[in-house]
């Protein structure tokens, strides 16, 4: 369970100066798939970062209040500890790369949790059956595409086991075909009952599998839908939130 518990934040100087959040009180049970949703500065990629650790980690600045998940306070605990928990995807996968070939690059995260060989060696076996990767194995990640990138860095995540998935945006830089790709490695998480979080102006691909669309304006939780109650919402309503179409 993630709980965000009378959260506010507010960048320093030398970090973005938007997008803080005010009193945010949140539930995640274990298991919810939740978009956060909103304009540009309204403080969801904010959010994600309080769950994954990199506020106040990384992300130096003002805050109160405090993050838990599965019981241990994300602000007390080393970030490699809550990296163990959640996992992450950028809104560009190349900022989170660390190998140049496409193989290491989704082994790192074991190999640097000094788990034994065998393990990580059947860890990837599935991991490349489970997101059919067997194309992409050994490849140059400068030699991929947009579509392709992200692919290995949710592989990546995914082969840490992780209970929760935090992703930022994960549509932005992909085309139909590779939003359709990620569309289904989220409903293999899903499947898995995997915690999932993602922060997205793109949702038309998204909100069928959503159990919970918090809106966001202002650095503030606005409103809050079910999956139901969002895809009723009209056209002109949702473009009156500053939202885009559900087609």
């Amino acid at each position: 369970m993630i709980k965000i518990d009378h959260i506010s934040f507010s960048y320093g100087e030398e970090n973005e100066n938007t997008g803080g959040v005010r009193d945010i009180d949140l539930n995640i049970e274990d298991g919810q798939f939740v978009v956060l949703c909103g304009e540009s500065g309204c403080g969801k990629t904010t959010v994600t970062r309080l769950i994954n650790g990199l506020i106040p980690h990384y992300y130096e600045g003002k805050m109160t209040g405090e993050v838990w998940v599965n019981g241990a306070k994300v602000s007390e605990q080393p970030l490699y500890d809550t990296a163990a928990v959640v996992g992450s995807v950028f809104q560009n996968p190349r900022s989170q790369f660390f190998n140049v070939d496409t193989t290491s690059e989704i082994t790192f995260g074991c190999e640097n949790l000094g788990q034994p060989e065998k393990d990580i060696r059947e860890r990837l076996a599935k991991t490349v059956r489970d997101f059919r990767l067997e194309k992409l194995m050994d490849r140059n990640i400068f030699h991929l595409s947009g579509g392709e990138k992200q692919k290995i860095a949710c592989a990546g995540v995914s082969i840490m086991e992780p209970d929760v998935l935090v992703m930022d945006e994960p549509s932005s830089n992909l085309d139909t075909a590779s939003i359709l790709d990620l569309r289904k490695i989220l409903m293999f998480w899903k499947s898995q009952g995997k915690t999932i979080i993602v922060s997205e102006h793109r949702l038309y691909y998204l909100v069928p599998l959503a159990d919970r669309i918090i809106y966001m304006k202002h650095g503030e939780i606005s409103k809050e839908f079910t999956r139901q109650q969002f895809q009723s919402l009209s056209p002109e309503t949702l473009q009156g939130m500053g939202l885009r179409a559900l087609d």
